[in-house]
């Protein structure tokens, strides 16, 4: 038999304040909830907010909806917007709704930082029975009405547990992600990704009570990069996912953003050690599997930035060569040696081919499986020859068309798949080599 709300609500008291508890009782269950964790986003939340509720009057206007707002502790203004913000923008001023909607804010218990926000989103789901969540960053500043009905409608409609978005990139967008993240993850779980979660992401009530269920929300290092390890776990879990085409993603800028070796530590970081917990799903598989979309892909809008490839180019060549003793323990000396011929070449470009580069990933990734050295010394190692492979791809595209950008990608991404049993390989290499 099923437990009542205010059941669940004892059973979810660890992780729902009483306050948030009280409101959700009030609203009572909800066929659509659309969840917004905030932490001093002020200057972009009240958009983002009424963006939302036109989308549900648009789209869902039969259903049982709720906006929840899980703020992290905001000292800006962010709740006071989000209870202000306009119901819905001029398209809908005098329509009539045919349902209430709600919206209520509350404080996220546990640490400051997206992680609580989003198991407060996914906690208040499993209290209300939410027939499909949706999850959005209030930074967003191109978010759409109609990103809530490609989001949130596969899972209510029970064709997805999961809904990924694809947002056009620039060509100097996001390498963290198309150079090694998103190749590596795809390859090792066999299931071709064509976004993370970026943005926002729609899932179903069972995909929130299985994450609500998950470790991750008690390890540390999981904590900076939850959202990494939610995709992990779905793609070891084998569960329905869906991609959906939505427009550009853009996000208000945020003062000084966090340097580049605490970002990939995280990122990186967090994607090694899934592989490791999640070895006895993926290392079986073999065939890629395509993952379907719905929508229809949209054009890249906008100014792209330029880029100065030197820095990178200095800190690839200074890290081949002051790490030397590191790289000499994690790689393999074909690799090693191939890495120090591309570092000398003092003129042009250092050209780090495809296969190079998914063998240093590869190597790195089984590296940290046999505890070569502490992961976090050995994912730093990894950033100054990520540098020069990101220097190398963007001087080859950098006069490249959205189209020709996109057949690059898949190259890439082909040329991880076609060395994964070199990764099996590695992988289950004896520990020391």
């Amino acid at each position: 038999m099923s437990l009542g709300v205010e059941e669940r609500a004892v059973a979810r008291s660890s992780i729902l304040s009483d306050e948030l508890v009280r409101q959700l009782v009030a609203v009572g269950q909800v066929d659509i909830l659309v969840g917004v964790p905030t932490f001093n986003n002020a200057a972009t939340v009240e958009r983002v907010v009424t963006t939302l509720h036109t989308g549900l009057a648009k789209h869902f206007p039969r259903e049982r909806t709720v906006l929840l707002n899980a703020d992290g502790g905001s000292d800006d203004g962010t709740v006071e917007r989000v209870l202000g913000a306009p119901l819905a923008d001029e398209e809908l001023r005098g329509s009539t709704m045919l349902r209430t909607t709600h919206r209520v804010s509350a404080h996220a218990l546990g640490l400051p930082g997206r992680g609580s926000g989003v198991r407060t989103v996914f906690a208040a789901a499993d209290l209300l029975q939410a027939g499909a969540v949706m999850i959005v960053d209030p930074a967003v500043t191109t978010m759409t009405s109609d990103w809530v009905a490609e989001l949130a409608r596969p899972a209510w409609k029970g064709e997805a547990e999961l809904v990924l978005p694809i947002h056009p990139r620039g060509r100097f967008e996001g390498p963290l992600v198309t150079q090694l993240v998103r190749p590596l993850v795809s390859t090792a779980y066999g299931r071709r990704l064509r976004s993370s979660v970026v943005g926002g992401f729609g899932c179903s009530n069972r995909f929130a009570t299985r994450m609500l269920r998950h470790e991750l929300w008690e390890r540390d290092w999981i904590r900076p990069a939850v959202d990494t390890r939610m995709l992990t776990t779905a793609l070891a879990d084998d569960i329905d996912i869906v991609h959906a085409y939505l427009g550009p993603c853009r996000f208000a800028e945020a003062g000084t953003p966090p340097p580049l070796n605490e970002v990939f530590g995280h990122v990186v970081g967090a994607t090694f050690a899934s592989l490791e917990e999640d070895a006895g799903a993926w290392l079986g598989r073999s065939e890629p599997r395509e993952l379907p979309a719905v929508g229809a892909p949209r054009p890249w809008v906008g100014d792209e930035p330029g880029f100065d490839p030197a820095p990178m180019v200095e800190r690839f060549r200074a890290g081949v060569r002051d790490l030397e003793p590191l790289l000499r323990d994690i790689l393999l000396p074909d690799t090693h040696a191939a890495l120090q011929v591309v570092s000398s070449r003092r003129n042009g470009m250092p050209e780090i081919s495809d296969t190079l580069w998914a063998s240093t990933v590869y190597e790195f990734a089984a590296a940290a499986h046999r505890g070569v050295m502490n992961r976090e010394h050995l994912v730093q190692a990894l950033v100054s020859l990520y540098l020069g492979r990101t220097a190398s791809f963007f001087a080859e595209i950098a006069r490249w068309n959205e189209t020709a950008m996109a057949e690059r990608l898949t190259a890439l991404e082909r040329e991880f798949e076609t060395l994964r049993p070199y990764l099996v390989e590695r992988w289950n290499a004896e520990r020391g080599r």
